[in-house]
């Protein structure tokens, strides 16, 4: 007992504000930097702040729940004003908002996947191959790019191959 509060009374000599009521030593806290960003390294790579999803992931757990029939959770990872570009037949037709866009999905019927394939990360936007299977009708491969902001797609275009 006597080599613990000899310990503590060190720690206390050194640095009295680093040791709390409990007797536990702080770490000191960075101070984050003022003014303009001159380095390079993103704010939030500093020390306390945690990593946003990226497009690799978001895109990841929005096909495991379109693929498990949890449409209503895999629209729930749009944006508010995302967009839906499809080509079809030469033509493309522009979906806006999440009413539309998220209707989209929700319509499908039961039992449509979408299987991704050849995947590019490329930052926030994820293009892949995709395998898009609905019961009773021809399996189809598209094209897909998924943009993907704050963890939430704000953008997604589809076109046939």
């Amino acid at each position: 007992m006597a080599a613990a509060s000899v310990v503590a009374a060190v720690v206390v000599a050194a640095a009295p504000e680093a040791v709390s009521s409990e007797g536990r030593v702080a770490a000191p806290v960075p101070e984050l930097p003022r003014g303009p960003d001159t380095t390079g390294i993103r704010r939030s790579a500093c020390v306390g702040y945690t990593r946003g999803m990226g497009a690799v992931d978001t895109m990841e757990q929005f096909f495991d729940l379109i693929n498990s029939g949890d449409r209503e959770g895999a629209v729930s990872l749009m944006d508010e004003r995302a967009e839906l570009r499809v080509h079809v037949a030469g033509n493309a037709r522009t979906l806006k908002g999440l009413r539309e866009v998220g209707g989209w999905f929700l319509r499908a019927e039961p039992g449509f996947r979408m299987i991704p394939g050849d995947v590019r990360d490329m930052g926030n936007t994820y293009q892949a191959n995709l395998l898009v299977l609905r019961p009773g009708a021809p399996t189809q491969q598209l094209d897909a790019s998924f943009r993907v902001e704050a963890g939430k797609i704000t953008a997604i275009n589809l076109t046939p191959r």
